[in-house]
């Protein structure tokens, strides 16, 4: 064999050798680069998640901070606002009391006696006329009694087991005379209602003389006239709502028509937190309105109660 041929096929073997060597290095090599960046990104993923967590954790710290003092300053604005109410009450209280004192500088019952042919007139019997000519009479003795100082119970209104009073607008200047009355007093500690007709113009009088006076108030068998009981209710409501004397309240036997007017009534006793005893007795079970939403709204309202009595529902 020609030495000079197989001197080309060695050396072009060691090429070929030195060739295949020289890719397989660059082959580990790329390997080796990829997998130092693949490594570095992932450091650098978990570095950018720790910070993430971090901020994550400082975000929720300071979202309950914010919550913590949100709640705070939700309170303060709810006793702020309780104080506002409680401070309305008594300036209107003390406004109401003003007004009388003007006018009633040397007091005297002053409302004349209606003459009886005006009962009969609206065709009621003599014995409604005299009936309610003793109502007007003892109600002129209570008046007299709160004013000399006497400021206990006021039960003139109170027919239990009587003839019912109807509403009449001559009734209306002998109720504000013990309105009056009761705006005047140092404070009464209980006052009875019962088996009377009610309408707007009379609550209008009456309740909110009861506002910051009275500590017990007790409703029963009171009728409403029917093209009347939305604005009665809400008269009665508003004066539940704004008697922060009231401690204890007694609805009992007076048919509320609807469910709306109920949530109403609930809602200003719920509103009320002086008020500690209730009893709300046989007024849900008589116009299909579900007494067991009331019952509930009360059972779950947040605030206690000393006693809850809702017999006869």
């Amino acid at each position: 064999m020609d030495p000079s041929r197989c001197s080309r096929g060695i050396e072009g073997r060691k090429r070929k050798l030195e060739a295949s060597n020289s890719e397989g290095s660059l082959v580990a090599s790329d390997a080796m680069d990829f997998k130092a960046l693949l490594d570095q990104h992932s450091e650098h993923m978990r570095r950018m998640q720790s910070q993430i967590d971090g901020l994550v954790a400082i975000n929720s710290t300071l979202q309950a901070r914010l919550d913590g003092q949100a709640e705070r300053q939700a309170q303060e604005v709810n006793g702020l606002r309780k104080k506002c109410e409680v401070l309305e009450s008594r300036c209107g209280s003390l406004e109401r009391s003003i007004q009388v004192l003007r006018k009633d500088v040397s007091w005297s019952y002053s409302v004349p006696d209606i003459p009886r042919r005006h009962w009969i007139e609206q065709g009621h019997d003599e014995e409604y006329a005299d009936y309610v000519e003793g109502c007007l009479r003892y109600i002129k003795e209570k008046v007299e009694y709160i004013r000399s100082g006497d400021e206990g119970d006021c039960n003139c209104l109170d027919y239990c087991d009587q003839m019912e009073v109807l509403h009449d607008d001559a009734l209306l200047p002998h109720f504000k005379e013990l309105a009056d009355a009761i705006q005047l007093s140092d404070g009464i500690r209980r006052i009875n209602i019962d088996n009377l007709e009610l309408g707007p113009s009379s609550l209008g009088i009456l309740c909110p003389a009861m506002e910051g006076k009275v500590k017990d108030v007790d409703m029963r068998r009171i009728r409403f006239p029917d093209p009347d009981a939305v604005e009665c209710y809400e008269i009665i409501a508003t004066s539940i709502r704004r008697n922060h004397s009231l401690e204890r309240l007694t609805w009992s036997d007076n048919w509320i028509p609807s469910d709306e007017l109920a949530d109403l009534l609930i809602k200003s006793i719920i509103e009320n937190r002086v008020i500690k005893r209730i009893w709300l007795e046989n007024s849900f079970n008589q116009s299909g309105v579900n007494g067991c939403r009331a019952l509930a709204a009360l059972m779950t309202c947040g605030r206690p109660f000393d006693l809850l009595n809702f017999r006869g529902n």
